[in-house]
């Protein structure tokens, strides 16, 4: 089920569902061109350490790897194609 929405009605919405804490339109709009990346990392321990969530791009994950777990050893950042791809090939 989808319709037309004004301009008027798309920007209304979209201001009460920020207000309901959630994405704007605009917001949920850049989302969607995002790819979900995954950090595999190693702690001091060697406990083996996985973070994912949507990026522009890998670098843009790395960056906030280093910013805020620099204490991490970062093994590698794979997409969610690289992750099929792999998991594919290990068949």
């Amino acid at each position: 089920m989808s319709r037309d929405w004004t301009q008027q009605e798309l920007q209304s919405a979209s201001k009460a569902m920020k207000t309901a804490g959630h994405l704007g339109y605009e917001e949920f709009c850049e989302q969607l061109d995002k790819t979900i990346f995954t950090a595999y990392c190693k702690d001091s321990d060697n406990n083996l350490i996985k973070i994912s969530g949507p990026y522009n791009c890998k670098e843009e994950l790395e960056k906030q790897l280093q910013e805020h777990f620099s204490h991490l050893k970062v093994i590698t950042v794979l997409s969610e194609k690289d992750i099929a791809f792999i998991k594919e090939n290990l068949k």
